[in-house]
């Protein structure tokens, strides 16, 4: 019906959309197939946006075999599904030479691709890759591992400026970190949110049983010490884990010329409120392990804030209780907080 009506290219409005979005590809790729693929029309398209349907959880019937290829001039690409698959996605990526930025958000992955936190590389490759110069937005709920399996060992590597991180699973870790560290001689921009799943939300159990995201013998950390380009660093957290974060900041040298602003949104107010835990028993309960670390990242932060070359920001979100709030932050970051860097951002 579509080739019917739009008959002349030209006149054809794919041939004036730059921006394309596709709700319902299960739907849209068996109607494409059905008037003689009509998908490839829409060659002159920057920016796709493929978005499942919700309601069809864990289905695999989405095809992106329609797209390979169908616009040269992509290069913005986001895939929002339930099932993610590996191969279909990496085929779809192949096609596009000139791709810079992506997003990868699913609830699941091909049950085939084993996780394997060695970061082994891909058995078979693809003969090209795009350059992927801009923003990588991955939120995988399943984990990250066969993604970045594959990602890690495309032929002309990873050099995005710009990475948005959701870490959902302790064995991600590693693979985070070499994203990261792949991404060194190009990465600008750095925001990892941490709510790995399985941990406990509350200051109370935590504070007996502190979660470890690594071996004792590999402690879990971000190597930032290549990323001599990094401008900003933004780190979320929903526990009251800063281990990572202070080892991360820990590998920040003098090279890192270029960082202007370092940023921590604390999200565990909300973690707490959830739960019902009374803030007023957080303080006492608070063990010792967690709060040493909690210290160390106090002392950094003091520390960049008095070179007046980066400008740390500490934000604490989504509780009504100011008072409670500064107390806390108080206890956990007494320099940091004495020097009036900590913002509160209180809610509605």
């Amino acid at each position: 019906m579509w080739k019917k009506t739009f008959s002349d290219r030209s006149t054809s409005p794919a041939y004036h959309t730059h921006t394309l979005l596709v709700g319902c590809p299960e739907v849209v790729t068996v109607a494409d197939a059905g008037e003689g693929g009509w998908i490839q029309t829409f060659s002159r398209v920057v920016k796709l946006v493929v978005r499942g349907n919700p309601m069809n959880v864990g289905s695999t019937e989405v095809s992106l075999t329609p797209f390979y290829g169908f616009s040269p001039v992509l290069k913005s690409l986001h895939i929002l599904v339930n099932m993610l698959q590996n191969s279909q996605i990496f085929d779809l990526i192949s096609s596009l030479p000139i791709l810079e930025d992506m997003t990868l958000a699913a609830n699941g992955t091909d049950p085939d691709d084993v996780l394997s936190p060695d970061v082994p590389q891909p058995a078979v490759q693809p003969s090209t890759s795009p350059p992927f110069t801009g923003t990588l937005d991955l939120a995988l709920l399943l984990g990250m591992g066969p993604v970045m399996r594959r990602l890690l060992g495309l032929p002309s590597g990873a050099h995005f400026r710009k990475l948005v991180l959701l870490w959902l699973h302790n064995a991600d870790f590693r693979w985070l970190n070499a994203l990261v560290v792949g991404c060194s001689g190009t990465l600008e921009c750095l925001t990892i949110t941490s709510y790995v799943l399985g941990t406990p939300t509350s200051f109370l159990p935590l504070a007996h049983n502190p979660p470890s995201f690594a071996g004792d013998s590999d402690p879990a950390s971000i190597d930032l010490s290549k990323a001599t380009k990094l401008r900003d660093a933004a780190f979320i957290l929903t526990s009251p884990d800063v281990e990572w974060i202070t080892l991360a900041l820990q590998t920040i040298t003098p090279e890192h010329r270029h960082l202007q602003r370092i940023s921590i949104c604390v999200l565990f107010t909300l973690a707490l409120s959830r739960v019902g835990a009374d803030l007023g028993q957080v303080i006492p309960a608070i063990g010792g392990s967690v709060s040493d670390w909690w210290l160390d990242l106090d002392h950094l932060l003091v520390q960049f804030w008095e070179s007046h070359s980066i400008r740390p920001n500490i934000t604490c979100v989504m509780l009504n209780k100011e008072k409670e709030i500064r107390e806390c932050m108080g206890h956990l970051l007494p320099e940091t907080t004495e020097r009036g860097i900590i913002d509160l951002d209180l809610g509605q």
